[in-house]
């Protein structure tokens, strides 16, 4: 996802502006007979239930609505329970017989030993609930945006699950009162922005979500609870902006050594930093050349950076940006199809919609979650220019849209990317492969995840899509450069030597970007230490696609290669490489 600053937009948007996109292709194969069910499918329920409790939002989010009428208790006893659990969890997956496990159970044990890991380390050590309001804030945004968008139970029964949520708010205000104590500035600066957000949603999106149910009491209490929801989180945001600003003398510095435990744990990569930091300075003087040279095929009379801005000023116009978007989207599934690049699900479809003012971002995939019962429809957001706005700054936001960076954006977000990816994971087996990895809402990427997405941007440019303009190779190369920025970022923010202006100048000077998303990018990396896992999720995709090929010889297929890495799930990369050639010793990254 891309991280900005938004006025407000309405559900009623993406509700009559979204355009249908059907997926084109033959079937993947059937699911098999659903088998017995076993020890460690029960735990993993009983985990996954367990964590529901603590965490409804985020686990909506992933299909399990066990819990959809619940907010979350980020009290300090809560808490405190919650990381009781979480290390007696980790000792029970500690004592279990790896005989007794199937090839694919062994594989889900150690990516959920690192789930485990990672969210002890984030609980007791880099103890995220004291010092980052937006955690909280986060849990309101996400349960409603799930509850309005996301049509997994009766529109009544998700009119009250909003409603008891909306009454538990205040207990979960209490909470982000006692417990954040001198947060960092850049996090209260960016919880502010989030409450704008939130108040539209609860002012119009709500009550639009809902407008055509009969039962007008429960939409009269629904409004009402909305309405002192929306006092409650406003009397909030003035204490962020006042006293909050004030006494927010926290650093957002977790330490080099919870960078690589966490690298280690949700992404399996444990490498050092500094061997991190030289990959990515080696891989960035890689890019930089290519971006020089595909530049000169473009114009060579001029400098690389003139030739980018020029690739840049060639956008949609204001109020054409979905189609736009929607007809990239018909051309890479064409592409796909042509190609035998991946066998498409068919019946399936995305909608091409403006984003809402909650989603906060440019551009970003909401596609349905593979645990969900019944699928429900994916949207597939990007945010336009602000009609409020003037002539200059639109033209400066719609640059980052212009037509072959919207390209390869479609590509990471839709396909071949998030939205299909999330299609063969509904034949994933077991369920931890089927959850958006690393549970955290700060942050959601990983390697598995993101790092996907990121390898077909570059996989449908490196096998021809749109081979005859070299400008959207231009811009492919571009996104790779801030990919590694972030790596880069990542590491120097949070080892305490650099400050958010000094990471803002590196996207600016190596990533091309400009000076106000180079700030949004280097913002981004205080909160969000491991968003490397893009770049790493690439690196280690290609890897193991080498590695494969060799081991398979002349029986390699790419096809067979994508839909395996797809129905395998959401993954860090060395649970692919086990699964893909079992017995694997092989680095995950190099």
């Amino acid at each position: 996802m891309w991280v900005s600053l938004l006025r407000p937009r309405t559900l009623a948007l993406f509700l009559c502006a979204g355009a249908l996109l059907p997926v084109l292709g033959r079937a993947a194969a059937a699911p098999a007979p659903a088998a017995a069910v076993s020890r460690f499918a029960v735990f993993v329920d009983d985990y996954l239930d367990r964590f529901g409790r603590f965490h409804p939002s985020i686990s909506a989010g992933n299909g399990l609505h066990g819990h959809d009428g619940e907010l979350e208790d980020f009290s300090a006893a809560s808490i405190a329970r919650e990381l009781k659990w979480l290390r007696l969890t980790r000792r029970q997956l500690d004592a279990m017989d790896a005989g007794q496990l199937t090839p694919d159970e062994r594989v889900d044990r150690r990516i959920l030993e690192g789930i485990v890991d990672g969210w002890i380390l984030d609980i007791d050590t880099v103890r995220t609930w004291t010092r980052n309001p937006m955690v909280y804030v986060s849990a309101v945004s996400d349960g409603l945006h799930d509850l309005v968008t996301m049509e997994s139970s009766p529109r009544e029964v998700r009119m009250r699950h909003a409603l008891a949520k909306l009454e538990a708010l205040p207990g979960l205000l209490a909470a982000a009162r006692a417990n954040v104590t001198a947060p960092p500035k850049v996090f209260v600066e960016r919880t502010i922005a989030m409450l704008g957000g939130v108040a539209d949603l609860l002012t119009h999106d709500l009550a639009l979500a809902f407008a055509t149910s009969h039962d007008e009491s429960l939409k009269a209490r629904l409004a009402a609870e909305a309405a002192k929801a929306r006092a409650a989180l406003g009397a909030y945001q003035h204490e962020l902006e006042t006293s909050g600003l004030a006494g927010a003398t926290g650093s957002f510095a977790i330490g080099t050594a919870n960078v690589e435990a966490r690298y280690r744990a949700e992404e399996l990569i444990d490498l050092p930093a500094a061997q991190l930091l030289a990959i990515g300075m080696r891989e960035l003087a890689q890019k930089q050349a290519e971006f020089t040279a595909v530049a000169a095929r473009i114009d060579a009379t001029r400098p690389a950076l003139e030739v980018w801005h020029g690739v840049q000023d060639d956008h949609p116009a204001r109020g054409q940006l979905v189609p736009a978007a929607s007809a990239v989207v018909d051309e890479l599934f064409a592409f796909i199809e042509a190609r035998h690049l991946v066998a498409l699900p068919p019946n399936e479809h995305v909608v091409v919609a403006p984003a809402p003012a909650y989603d906060l971002g440019l551009a970003s995939m909401h596609s349905s979650p593979p645990l969900e019962p019944h699928p429900i429809q994916s949207y597939y957001y990007v945010t336009d220019a602000d009609a409020s706005w003037t002539p200059a700054r639109q033209n400066a936001w719609l640059r980052t849209f212009n037509y072959a960076t919207l390209a390869d954006i479609s590509a990471h977000e839709v396909a071949p990317g998030h939205y299909v990816h999330s299609l063969f994971m509904r034949q994933t087996p077991g369920k931890i492969r089927r959850i958006w990895v690393g549970l955290n809402p700060f942050p959601q990427p990983s390697s598995g995840q993101d790092g996907w997405a990121h390898y077909a941007e570059q996989m449908v440019s490196d096998e021809g899509f749109k081979a005859d303009q070299p400008r959207y190779r231009l811009a492919q190369i571009a996104e790779s450069l801030t990919r590694i920025c972030r790596l880069i970022v990542g590491l120097n923010l949070h080892s305490g030597e650099w400050s958010v202006d000094q990471a803002a100048e590196l996207f600016e000077r190596e990533a091309h970007v400009t000076a106000a998303q180079a700030h949004r990018e280097a913002v981004r990396g205080t909160y969000d230490p491991t968003y490397g896992g893009y770049f790493l999720g690439k690196m280690a995709a290609f890897k193991l696609r080498r590695d494969y090929q060799a081991a398979r010889g002349a029986a390699f297929s790419l096809r067979e290669f994508h839909e395996r890495v797809m129905t395998d799930g959401i993954a860090p990369w060395w649970a692919h490489r086990q699964l893909l050639i079992p017995g694997d010793a092989g680095a995950v990254v190099d």
